[in-house]
């Protein structure tokens, strides 16, 4: 049985500031590189103020993964519910949050997340929470005339399932940026299914921002 622990106010507003430092490190450095030693220097703290927080390095990044896309979660949702926003405007958000987001992260990172079974198992359940959640993506833009109804959207879901792990087993992050993989692979698939009005709104948007 897992012990619950109890966190003094001190050490509750820790744990945020260790997850934020924690996390900026594995991103710019790799998960690998970075000890928990590294972790409480960075914060001013002793090594065992910081394992009365987390355990392991391990609990860390689960704990710093598992913010992070509730967090981004949040964010997409508010902007998905905005009625100004469309399907396509979903996927330029998305994109250009994205291209951020990863503009200082090493390589290295995802693959060495593999290392840790219970960052393998969470990040196997996010991927089909995402498939889940794009399966409705794409109907929504069925609805708004931005994608073709004649499309078997199963096999397409299948195509970027594939895709992604395609990118992950051939580590294509490590040759090329995520714009350059974005824009040569996903932006082209998805072009494949959009109307003319989808076609013409993604168009206009890369002419504009490349």
């Amino acid at each position: 049985m897992q012990e619950i622990k109890t966190f003094t106010d001190y050490k509750l507003s820790l744990k945020d500031r260790i997850l934020d430092t924690a996390m900026k490190a594995f991103a710019e450095q790799g998960v690998k590189a970075v000890k928990m030693d590294d972790i409480a220097a960075s914060l001013g703290i002793s090594k065992r103020t910081l394992y009365e927080i987390y355990d392991t390095k391990e609990q860390v990044i689960f704990e710093g993964l598992r913010r992070y896309h509730r967090m981004k979660s949040e964010r997409v949702m508010a902007f998905a519910q905005d009625s100004n926003h469309d399907v396509l405007d979903m996927v330029i958000f998305l994109y250009q949050t994205h291209i951020k987001e990863t503009g200082n992260l090493k390589p290295a990172f995802y693959d060495e997340l593999g290392r840790y079974p219970l960052i393998e198992d969470y990040l196997k359940q996010q991927r089909q929470k995402n498939l889940n959640d794009f399966k409705d993506f794409l109907q929504r833009g069925v609805d708004e005339g931005f994608f073709r109804e004649e499309i078997d959207y199963d096999i397409v879901l299948h195509i970027f399932e594939a895709l992604s792990d395609y990118l992950r087993s051939t580590r294509l992050i490590e040759k090329y940026t995520f714009e350059q993989i974005f824009f040569n692979m996903v932006f082209v698939t998805l072009r494949g299914f959009c109307t003319s009005m989808g076609i013409e709104k993604l168009d206009r948007f890369f002419a504009e921002n490349r």
